[in-house]
Parts: structure tokens; C-alpha cells; sequence
């Protein structure tokens, strides 16, 4: 694990309650942080829309979920009846996910790790994956593209942040504070990775704040 990947798990083990609570779980909130997590959902919401939307057809039958979080995907693809692996770097997160993930009843079937996704190897395929709001801690995303590559059968979904906005700033200020690398991307970046990756068949949604960019394997 290199230097910033480990920054990036320390901040979000650290992070973990805090960081779920964007998804509206935790009253504890300033105002201004509320005025935050309101302008941050609408964008997440949007994203995670259009992700279930994708894995809900009956030919998605298994999820990657990388950088999982606290879990918050994870439970949707659960009761839509996946069968879904969750990877992390922090385990503050996968310890929320395995909490909340108790909480609900499904047809499915998880497991959690704890790692980097690019030092994990896995035993067998899945037919999509899952990888929102992860590319923002990655120094170099075509490397992660070209493991996908091998790990994924059918479909990626996957989120860049704009490098834009009175909330980029507000967020790189944040980020830069709490020692997190953070990485942003134009529409070109977008284009760029994909080319670099041989990756023809995709579709990008611009989300404002995202690109959503949907891949075909």
C-alpha cells in the first residue's frame, strides 16, 4: 500500500460515522454541514439511482462493490437479491456496513474486505461493478480499470468528480486539512482513461457535480 492510499484509509476509518451520515442517518450535524450533505446528496442520489437501475435486471446477478463504504450501496444490491463482495480500505467503514446490513431483510449474499482493491485477488468473476465515489482518492485510475478488466464480466458503473463549483473548493480546502488526497476530472480526463484502457463501449451522464459513466465489457 503506498504512502496516499494509506492516507486515504486513515482518513475514512476516521471518518466512518461521519461520513454515513451524509446519507441523512445522523441528526448530529451542524448547519453548515447539513447545507453540505444536502448539496452533496443530489448528486449521490442521482448516481445511486442510475447504478440500481443497471443492477436490478435479472442478468446482474453478482456486484464488486469497491470502496464500499459504509455499506449503503451494498444493502440496495442485497435486496434486489445480488450476490455481492464489498472491498474497503477502511474498516471503521465495513464495520457500519456490517451493522446496518443486519438491520434489513434480503435474498442476497455478501462478504466484506478490507483492503486495497489493487492488492486483493479474487477467486472468480462478477457481473458488474460498482465503484461511486471511489475515483476521487485515485491517483491513477487505469490501473484499477485494467484489474476490472479481469475481475468483471458484463457491466462497471463508475463516478469522476468535477473540478468545479463553489463545493470543489469547499471540498479540496476540507480534504487538504485532514492530510486525504483528492482528485478531480474533466470530461477529456474521462475520455482520456477510457481510452487508455481500451474500454470502446461506454455512455457518460454528466450529473453536474459527477460524470456517471456506464462501461460495456
Amino acid at each position: 500500500m503506498n504512502t496516499k492510499t494509506a492516507q486515504v484509509k486513515d482518513f475514512f476509518h476516521g471518518y466512518a460515522g461521519g461520513f454515513d451520515s451524509i446519507y441523512g442517518h445522523n441528526e448530529q450535524r451542524s448547519a453548515f454541514g447539513k447545507w453540505v450533505d444536502k448539496k452533496f446528496r443530489q448528486t449521490m442520489f442521482l448516481r445511486f439511482q442510475e447504478t440500481l437501475k443497471n443492477t436490478k435486471r435479472d442478468e446482474i446477478k453478482s456486484v464488486l462493490d469497491v470502496g464500499c463504504g459504509p455499506g449503503r450501496y451494498i444493502m440496495e444490491f442485497l435486496l434486489q437479491g445480488k450476490e455481492v463482495l464489498g472491498i474497503d480500505l477502511a474498516q471503521g467503514m465495513l464495520n457500519i456496513a456490517e451493522q446496518e446490513i443486519k438491520k434489513i431483510k434480503h435474498t442476497g449474499s455478501y462478504k466484506l474486505i478490507t483492503g486495497d482493491y489493487l492488492e486483493t485477488t479474487l477467486d472468480k468473476q462478477y457481473d458488474a461493478a460498482c465503484l461511486t465515489g471511489f475515483f476521487d482518492y485515485i491517483e491513477k485510475p487505469e490501473a484499477v480499470f485494467e484489474k476490472l478488466k479481469k475481475d468483471v464480466r458484463k457491466e462497471i458503473y463508475a463516478s469522476f468528480p468535477h473540478d468545479t463549483g463553489l463545493m470543489a473548493m469547499q471540498r479540496k480546502f476540507r480534504y487538504k486539512m485532514r492530510n486525504c488526497p483528492l482528485y478531480y476530472y474533466t470530461l477529456e480526463d474521462v475520455k482520456r482513461i477510457m481510452k487508455n484502457t481500451g474500454l470502446e463501449n461506454y455512455e457518460i451522464i454528466d450529473f453536474k457535480r459527477d460524470y456517471f459513466v456506464k462501461i460495456t465489457l
